[in-house]
Order: structure tokens, then sequence, then C-alpha cells
């Protein structure tokens, strides 16, 4: 396990990103994708997590982040900007970590331009059962100061966040079932400065697939909620995306999806088609080297009799 993958994700908390993050399977070495607004190359280590990144716009202009590791820890993360093929020093930046065990786990993040000026520190703490319980940011701004608390009841989960003691985030997980199947229901309500803003819906089915995603706004005025965005998504029998229909306020979009797969044991897919507008997307995908077994010839001890 990396240190900075908490059971519960936020968007403070330390990223660090895995082979299946990117919809990928397998012992995946490397991953090239070709899309419509560039290409995004992904590097992974052998125990599958990403080492390296690479976003291309155009031949001389593209971003690189570079993750570092040491004894299963992120230690390093540096993003660094290339312009016209020469590097970016204004706009690059470096994230060092330190993880301290000695009682409960801290790690202490410090953003740093590449001119040395500290730009940003990160204190993030994290209870015996590796969840975030606060994050101390301190930067140009001021001190800021989140805390994060765990409500557990029956099968719902409750995580509930403030922001220098004003609610932030309200996030309830519950197990909901609808004919039979098992369903995950994650409702993510939004704070400002304590007051309610907007909130998310997520369902995700018995394979931890998403199945639906809603978005509503907060009308204070009038203590309505006002649909932004409504997301269903469909899966053939092996788990693979076949359509998305999409609810907006202007109008309704149906799009298919039809893969092609690499054939290997991993069967991912190297190319994607989504219609009705036909764009697609490719993927060069490399594998580590499958071990080779030896094979052993087992030979008899007994000699049958006549053939020595």
């Amino acid at each position: 396990m990396v240190w900075g993958i908490s059971s519960m994700m936020f968007s403070q908390d330390i990223e660090i990103f895995k082979v299946s993050d990117f919809n990928l399977k397998g012992n995946v070495e490397s991953c090239f994708v070709i899309t419509d607004y560039g290409k995004e190359e992904y590097y992974f280590n052998p125990e599958g997590f990403l080492t390296k990144s690479v976003t291309r716009y155009n031949d001389t202009d593209y971003e690189t982040t570079n993750y570092k590791y040491l004894n299963g820890f992120l230690k390093e993360r540096r993003i660094e900007n290339y312009m016209d093929g020469s590097f970016d020093r204004a706009t690059s930046i470096a994230n060092f970590y330190e993880i301290d065990t000695t009682a409960a786990k801290t790690i202490t993040e410090n953003i740093v331009s590449y001119e040395k000026e500290l730009l940003e520190k990160n204190v993030y703490t994290y209870d015996q059962n590796e969840k975030l319980t606060k994050i101390v940011r301190t930067n140009t701004s001021g001190i800021d100061e989140s805390d994060f608390e765990y409500i557990n009841k029956d099968s719902v989960t409750i995580v509930r966040k403030t922001l220098n003691t004003l609610l932030s985030k309200l996030i309830t997980t519950s197990q909901v079932i609808e004919n039979g199947q098992k369903f995950k229901k994650v409702l993510s309500e939004n704070y400002i400065e304590g007051n309610l803003t907007s909130k998310t819906i997520e369902v995700f089915n018995e394979n931890n697939k998403l199945t639906l995603y809603k978005e509503l706004m907060y009308d204070s005025s009038t203590k309505k909620w006002i649909p932004q965005k409504e997301e269903r998504y469909l899966y053939d029998e092996n788990g693979v995306l076949v359509t998305t229909k999409t609810k907006k306020r202007f109008g309704d979009l149906t799009q298919e999806y039809i893969y092609q797969f690499d054939g290997t044991p991993a069967n991912n897919w190297v190319k994607e088609i989504i219609t009705p507008n036909n764009s697609y997307t490719t993927r060069r995908i490399k594998y580590y080297p499958t071990a080779k077994v030896e094979t052993i010839e087992v030979i008899e001890t007994e000699v049958e009799e006549g053939k020595n």
C-alpha cells in the first residue's frame, strides 16, 4: 500500500493514481492515448502506480508530471511545462512529501516553485484506520484548517467536513436494494461559509460501476433544488460501457460506445468510437513481460521392464 491513499478520497487529499484509474487492467507498463486535443502518455511501475504522465498539445508544447516513491511512500511529484520546446520555469512546480508515523500518521506536503520559493504547505493527519481527519493549509492567503468527522449508522456512513469550523461538505453513503439488486448511493452536499449551495448524487451497481450521476443547485430564495445535469450509464454483461444518456436544462443526448480490444489476457480496449458524432480515441498499450515459467520434466524413477 502507498501512503496517501485514504479509504475516502477528497479533492484536497493527496492524489496517487493506479492502472485502474485509467480504465486499464493487467500489468500495464505504458499507455499512449490519441485524443482530439492532443496525446496523453502514461507510465506505470510494476506495482501498478503511475510514475509519469505527459500531455502533448503539439510538437513543442507539452506538460510532464513525474512521481517518485520510496519504500511505498510518495516522496515527490514534479509538474514541468514546456512552451515552444523550452522548459518554462515560471509555471513549473514541485511537491515534496514527508511522512511521520511515530504517532498518528501525518504527511507534510511542501509545494515549491522552480525558483525555490515555498508556495504552499499542507499537513495531512490520518487516524489509525487510514482515514483523513485534518488538513492544515498555509499559503500567502493565510492558514486554513479542514476537519473530517466520520459517523457510521447501520449501513449508512456520513463524512462531515468543516473549513475553519464552518460546514463545507457532507457526504452520505448508503446501501440501497431495488428490484433485488444492491446499489451504493453517494450524496454529496456542498456548502460555502456554512450555507448550502449544491449537491451531487452518484449511484454505483454491485460491481462498483457508476450508473447514475446528478448535479443540482440550491436556490436559497425559494428553498428548492434546480436540476443541472443527469447522466445514466449502461453496461454490457462484461461490465463494458455501452450507452450514456445525458439530460441537461436545455436538451438531452444519448451516446453509444463501440470498442475494439487488444486480445490480451487483460483485454483492454484500444479504440473507442462514440456515436452519433463518431468521435474516437485510440490507445497503444505496452505490458510488462510475463514471468517465464520453467517446465520441469518429471522422470519416472521406475523403469519399465525391458526398457533400460
